[in-house]
């Protein structure tokens, strides 16, 4: 499932950049993205959340987390 692999290094990157540069740019977010320290909420939660997301879609696609047989 070489799809959940590249979604999820999508996601690591899109997480690692935000936490490299600080800014958080998600859906909704003013034009300059959600900063860590004006908004922590608002930074956090998304990255945290994407971040994770893009471990478990990697683990997924080498058969760490096996996925139910249809």
């Amino acid at each position: 499932m070489p799809i959940f692999f590249l979604i999820g290094l999508g996601a690591i990157g899109w997480a690692g950049n935000s936490l490299i540069t600080g800014r958080g740019y998600y859906k909704g977010c003013p034009p300059d993205g959600f900063d860590r320290q004006r908004n922590p909420l608002n930074f956090w939660a998304p990255t945290i959340v994407i971040l994770g997301l893009g471990i478990f879609l990697i683990l997924i696609s080498l058969s760490v987390i096996p996925l139910p047989r249809r």
